[in-house]
């Protein structure tokens, strides 16, 4: 009978943790839905403006806006970890420097850099470096 108990206590304190770690996932995946909202917004409001004004200065401007906007969800996407060794990349480091400075294999530190080009959709890391200058990720 103590086993049977013991046994249940501790089912019901592992639901009891993993309900919590589902609130606090549910109150993240929020968070990301109303940023990818608002992104959304910001970038449908940029073309409506686009329609309507005049002037190529106020044209670039705009230009400019709606492609940080653009650079900013893009990078969005990105894992923490990812965000972390785009900035390592941003400043010149190698993928084996990248791997001692985040104690991970340099094998680790590739495969982050094919997932990144992947999320992104660039070709190449000159296309990464000019998403992340872009967005002054440094």
């Amino acid at each position: 009978m103590t086993e049977q108990i013991k046994s249940k206590k501790q089912l019901n304190d592992e639901i009891f943790y993993l309900r919590q770690q589902n609130e606090a996932l549910s109150a993240e995946l929020a968070f990301h839905r109303e940023m990818f909202r608002q992104v959304h917004q910001a970038l449908g409001a940029a073309k409506e403006m686009t329609d309507t004004m005049q002037g190529n200065e106020a044209l670039r401007q705009l230009a400019k806006e709606n492609e940080k906007l653009r650079s900013l969800l893009k990078l969005a996407r990105l894992s923490e970890r990812e965000r972390e060794i785009v900035k390592y990349i941003v400043h010149g480091l190698t993928s084996k420097e990248i791997a001692q400075k985040l104690n991970i294999s340099k094998l680790t530190v590739d495969t982050h850099r094919k997932r990144i080009q992947q999320k992104l959709k660039v070709d190449n890391m000159v296309e990464l470096l000019k998403i992340a200058l872009y967005v002054d990720l440094k």
